[in-house]
């Protein structure tokens, strides 16, 4: 039986975790984030609805957060 090796797949994960969390954090201290793709500004919206997250006016980034309020 062949070990299957994730290591590669979790370091990927990780790192992109520790990107979307300092967007978050850097957003969430009044700093300005700009789309990777499309280079506009991104946005917080919080909403009680489970809508809350970061993302660009045209779409490209969207990070979904999940809040208790």
């Amino acid at each position: 039986m062949t070990k299957l090796d994730f290591s590669q797949i979790n370091k990927n994960a990780a790192n992109s975790f520790n990107e979307q969390r300092n967007v978050i954090k850097k957003i969430g201290k009044g700093g300005t984030v700009l789309c990777s793709t499309c280079r506009l500004p991104l946005k917080l919206s919080v909403s009680a609805l489970n809508t809350s997250g970061l993302s660009c006016e045209k779409g490209c980034t969207n990070i979904a957060l999940e809040l208790e309020i």
